[in-house]
C-alpha cells in the first residue's frame, strides 16, 4: 500500500483552537493598541474620540482576521509550545503588514511609519504570545 500525500487546505482552522484563542487574541490586540495610545500620551484623546482609537485598532484586527487563518494560527498545530509560538508570530507579522498597508491608504487615524511597523511586530507578538500562553496553560488544566 502506498502512502497518500498529505494535502494542506488553504485554511487550516481547527474549531477547538479557534474557540480557545479567538477572544484572547482580540483582547491582546485591543490591549496592545490601548497600551500604545497610553505610551504616546494619546489615551485621553482616544477616549474622547473613539473613532481615533478604532482607526488605530481596525487595521490590525482586519490584518489578524486575514492572516491568522491563512497562516495556521488557529490550526491544531498550535497545541504545542513550538507551534504556538511559531504560527502566532508568523501570522502576526503578516497581520502587521496588512495593517500597515491599510494605514498607508490614509483612510485611518494614523499613517504608515516604518518604525511603527517594527514596534507593532515586536510588541504585538508579545501581547499575543502572552495571551495565548496564559490561555493555553489554563486550558491544559
Amino acid at each position: 500500500m502506498t502512502a497518500q500525500p498529505t494535502r494542506m487546505a488553504l485554511l487550516d482552522v481547527d474549531r477547538r483552537t479557534l474557540r480557545l484563542f479567538a477572544l484572547p487574541d482580540l483582547v491582546a490586540i485591543v490591549a496592545f493598541v490601548i497600551v500604545g495610545e497610553y505610551q504616546h500620551g494619546r489615551l485621553a484623546a482616544s477616549a474622547a474620540n473613539p473613532r481615533h482609537l478604532l482607526g488605530v485598532l481596525v487595521p490590525f484586527v482586519v490584518g489578524w482576521a486575514i492572516a491568522a487563518p491563512l497562516l495556521r494560527a488557529y490550526s491544531a498545530r498550535t497545541n504545542g509550545l513550538r507551534g504556538l509560538v511559531g504560527w502566532t508570530v508568523l501570522a502576526w507579522l503578516a497581520a502587521d503588514v496588512v495593517g500597515q498597508a491599510l494605514l498607508a491608504t490614509g483612510a485611518f487615524s494614523i499613517g504608515f511609519d516604518p518604525v511603527f511597523l517594527v514596534v507593532v511586530a515586536i510588541f504585538g507578538s508579545l501581547f499575543l504570545l502572552i495571551a495565548r500562553g496564559v490561555t493555553h496553560a489554563i486550558a491544559r488544566r
